[in-house]
């Protein structure tokens, strides 16, 4: 891992190493404009390469980065043959305090746009109105990226670390080609429909549900189900039939467990990507189950 340390005092490296051993700092400066600092980026890919030859390089960047000038480096330093070439972008946001630092920061927008992948956290603690508030500001700055959370625990982990580290269907080592309107998604000429399944107890917010339906674009072609909405005794149920996405609230939960049940049928779906994306809709952290 490339950890990028803002100041001289290496924390994050500190910490990283207890965990994981071969760490490789750039402290003192943003990589992402400083020349000094890019020409140690260089050097510590160099030394990685030849070090362990690893099939993935993370690169840990400061809070203040600029995304798109870290991967127009990263393009430029390998010339016509590139040893490292950028997979994707992801993006941590805080639920709780993400729509007013999106509002208030430029940096935190240029690192949403740019994103492939959006990780969402803190959600236990934002409480349903910060939640829909972020979802509808990443809608505004990047509705294509996925979105996604982990349940807590061992499992939820290795989820997260395989998400962050493997080559999705429809993400391409090279950032930007081949992308379907940078959706995440590859593209399906033949137009194949594939059916998914999502089937959870806890509460989804109404809101940014209906956004993700939105986002899948024409593809989607059929939703219905179930919805066990937050803050709702009733139950939800959502449709999409032709172009006309609904949710509305029906009778009153049967007695027992409320459980959202949906199922999902469109153009190349992938079932692990709209699962995640599900579970950042709920208004806390998913837990192992």
């Amino acid at each position: 891992m490339v950890v990028n340390e803002l100041g001289r005092i290496d924390i994050d490296g500190k910490l990283l190493r207890a965990r994981a051993g071969d760490v490789v700092e750039l402290a003192g400066g943003c990589v992402c404009h400083e020349v000094r600092t890019q020409a140690e980026l260089e050097s510590a890919l160099a030394e990685l390469l030849a070090r362990s030859r690893p099939e993935r390089i993370v690169l840990e960047t400061t809070g203040i980065a600029e995304p798109q000038a870290i991967v127009d480096g990263l393009i430029a330093l390998g010339g016509d043959e590139p040893a490292v070439v950028t997979s994707a972008v992801v993006t941590v946001v805080d639920a709780d305090a993400g729509a007013e630092q999106l509002e208030r920061h430029h940096e935190a927008r240029a690192q949403v746009a740019l994103a492939d992948r959006i990780l969402l956290t803190k959600l236990d603690r934002a409480g349903h109105d910060r939640l829909a508030a972020v979802h509808r500001a990443l809608d505004a700055l990047n509705p294509h990226a996925e979105r996604a959370t982990f349940p807590s625990g061992v499992s939820g982990t290795r989820e997260l670390a395989a998400w962050l580290l493997d080559d999705q269907p429809g993400v391409p080592r090279t950032l930007g080609a081949g992308r379907d309107h940078r959706s995440g998604r590859p593209p399906h000429p033949d137009h194949q429909l594939v059916a998914a399944a999502f089937s959870d107890q806890t509460a989804l917010l109404g809101e940014p549900l209906l956004a993700l339906c939105h986002r899948l674009g024409p593809g989607l072609v059929r939703v219905k189900g179930f919805v066990h909405l937050a803050g709702e005794d009733r139950r939800g149920f959502l449709e999409r039939a032709g172009r006309d996405t609904n949710l509305r609230l029906e009778e009153h939960w049967p007695p027992g467990p409320r459980r959202t049940e949906l199922v999902f049928i469109g153009e190349g779906l992938d079932a692990g990507s709209l699962h995640r994306q599900l579970l950042a809709c709920r208004p806390d952290r998913p837990r192992s189950q």
